[in-house]
């Protein structure tokens, strides 16, 4: 390749466009220091870029017109990093995947909210013509059309990505696995390009001998939800690598199989997680918050078994970099055992359920270093202290 991906770069009206912190004429900058592959301070010049077009996972206006800079950028083997240019590809085209997680994304939500949002005009003028002054009829004028310039630019970025696929389908065989990874990544949010993704998804993962890159393969084809699929996902089920069995797990829930091999599986990947690489990256490449998200849509999820497995998983989820690990883990037991709004809440410790019971001392047990993070919420509907003096107090640990 000896063309520039960065061709045309200028011919973009970038200083009328606009992101999370203004005009979009820092854009140019922020791509060509992610092209020439070195920056300086804490944060890689992609994540600059995506802290400004995606921000907190929001696409802007901005986002659309990077996109046929990132694909040739991810395409150019002369640059380094490449798994970084389409990570961002996966930012702009869904935001943040732990909005979407256990399940997968479903474009159709989108869709559906642009054309409301464009049906509802006659609304909107009316309640512009309801301003008091012409500064409020101004503002209100400028938030429908934000809203509507928002709400097309989700779309658009998507359907932008999903073209680019079939281009980017050769980097599923790059030299970096971490690259190699990353695409197969992005082909689990596009379940109308199933049908071609998935025979690709097969080739990846049949041939791939990073074992984080092989289950992010697997995760892939889970999420695409098509029960084409179901075949080749349970052949890993019994495999000796524990991350492929991990994904196959995590991805037969995800199409519709929960049998009693895929729960036993997940409990013991909840409990004993295989350690983070940057080859799996579904939320941020946390095996067990994953696992614990899948097996909490299961019949077993609030048997003493499982729980005992979670609770067994968030003893170790310790230290700040297991921080995440840790509210997701959290959250979703929690939630899981303390379901809702009780009908009577429970006036003492010994009228909760055995497994209620066991939960709660755990968290009575905790320093403060383990102090849960997520999920405490949950404990409050039921009317269970949530201070750890308070809470010891009243399991009896004095």
């Amino acid at each position: 390749m000896t063309s520039d991906p960065l061709a045309g770069l200028d011919d973009v009206p970038w200083a009328q466009l606009h992101h999370s912190y203004g005009r979009a004429d820092d854009v140019p900058g922020h791509l060509r220091a992610m092209q020439a592959g070195d920056w300086e301070g804490q944060y890689p010049p992609s994540a600059q870029l995506a802290n400004h077009i995606v921000h907190q996972g929001t696409r802007s206006q901005a986002a659309l017109y990077t996109i046929p800079f990132l694909v040739r950028m991810a395409l150019d083997p002369r640059l380094v990093n490449r798994h970084r240019f389409v990570a961002l590809l996966v930012a702009i085209a869904i935001g943040l995947d732990n909005n979407y997680l256990p399940n997968g994304y479903d474009p159709r939500e989108d869709r559906d909210y642009l054309e409301s949002m464009r049906g509802e005009a006659d609304d909107w003028a009316r309640w512009i013509a309801e301003a008091t002054d012409d500064e409020q009829r101004k503002q209100r004028e400028k938030s429908c059309e934000q809203v509507l310039i928002d709400a097309e630019a989700v779309v658009a970025s998507y359907d932008a990505v999903r073209e680019a696929l079939p281009a980017l389908a050769v980097l599923l065989t790059a030299d970096s696995p971490e690259l190699r990874a990353k695409t197969a990544n992005l082909f689990a949010w596009f379940p109308e390009s199933a049908s071609t993704s998935i025979p690709l998804l097969k080739g990846f993962v049949a041939n791939e001998a990073s074992p984080g890159a092989a289950a992010t393969g697997v995760v892939a084809l889970g999420l695409l939800g098509d029960p084409a699929a179901v075949p080749f996902v349970e052949s890993y089920l019994d495999d000796p690598v524990v991350e492929l069995r991990w994904a196959s797990a995590f991805a037969l829930t995800r199409l519709g199989i929960a049998d009693p091999a895929v729960v036993d599986v997940l409990i013991q990947v909840v409990a004993r997680p295989p350690e983070k690489t940057e080859t799996m990256s579904f939320l941020s490449g946390s095996y067990g918050s994953l696992a614990v998200m899948a097996l909490a849509e299961t019949s077993e999820a609030t048997t003493l078994r499982a729980v005992e497995a979670m609770l067994v998983g968030l003893a170790g989820c310790t230290g700040i970099e297991r921080y995440h690990d840790r509210y997701y883990t959290a959250h979703r037991l929690f939630t899981l055992v303390f379901p809702g709004e009780p009908a009577e809440a429970p006036q003492a410790f010994g009228d909760l359920s055995d497994v209620q019971q066991r939960v709660v001392r755990f968290i009575a047990d905790q320093d403060a270093d383990g102090w849960p993070t997520g999920g405490m919420d949950a404990l409050r509907r039921w009317k269970v202290p949530t201070g750890r003096s308070d809470l010891r107090v009243y399991v009896g640990n004095v």
